[in-house]
């Protein structure tokens, strides 16, 4: 359905570009009606890199990210170090290490990824702070207690209850209350992709200042 949504966009586009170009001009409302496909386009694609709203660093030492992850269809990809989005093309590679669609989060490990060395820990803090001034292992996350990407089952906004490929542990992060969700405080430990950092990775929100869902808001720090 998406395939076919971009394509009919794309003859509107070409249309409308066309028939501007026969006219010798292009009248105000054909701009505004380019724009506005091309952001659909643009939004309907995973590699488009424009999802992060914002990440900033606060007060405490840590950075607030904001994620559009408004689309069903696709993940959007997410590196600690580099604080950017990673297209969906590297997907199978260890270039990121979180992942969000709409309220479910993904590791870069098992089945999202069997070549990634992610996978996630709930820790024993109970602030970003506390537990990224901590070793993972202080936080009872020995290598032993990383959950790691596999099929599960979650009860998302409607209270239908499905399947995803994620992570089970990072995406019971929240409350249900009809129509509603809300974070449960948890801090958890994060692994990257590449096996060799781990972070404090909280959820604080998942609902855009506009209050739109799939707006996923994290707060992170790297450990020492």
């Amino acid at each position: 359905m998406i395939r076919i949504c971009k394509y009919l966009l794309l003859i509107l586009f070409f249309s409308f570009v066309g028939c501007a170009r026969e006219r010798g001009s292009v009248s105000e409302q054909t701009q505004l009606a380019n724009q506005y496909a091309l952001q659909i386009l643009r939004a309907a694609d995973p590699n488009t890199l424009d999802k992060i709203v914002y990440s900033r660093a606060d007060t405490e030492g840590t950075t607030l990210t904001r994620i559009n992850a408004t689309n069903l269809d696709f993940y959007i990809y997410f590196n600690f170090q580099t604080n950017s989005q990673v297209p969906q093309s590297l997907a199978s590679s260890t270039s990121w290490d979180i992942a969000f669609n709409r309220y479910k989060i993904s590791t870069n490990s098992g089945s999202t990824n069997a070549s990634g060395f992610g996978g996630a820990c709930l820790s024993n803090s109970n602030t970003v702070s506390i537990a990224a001034s901590n070793s993972q292992n202080n936080q009872n996350c020995m290598a032993d207690k990383f959950t790691i990407d596999g099929r599960s089952t979650t009860q998302g906004v409607g209270g239908a209850v499905g399947d995803f490929i994620g992570n089970s542990l990072l995406t019971d992060w929240f409350n249900y209350e009809i129509g509603n969700l809300t974070t449960k405080g948890n801090v958890y430990i994060v692994r990257s992709g590449t096996g060799n950092s781990y972070y404090a990775v909280k959820m604080e929100s998942y609902y855009s200042e506009a209050g739109t869902s799939g707006y996923p808001t994290i707060r992170w720090k790297k450990l020492p």
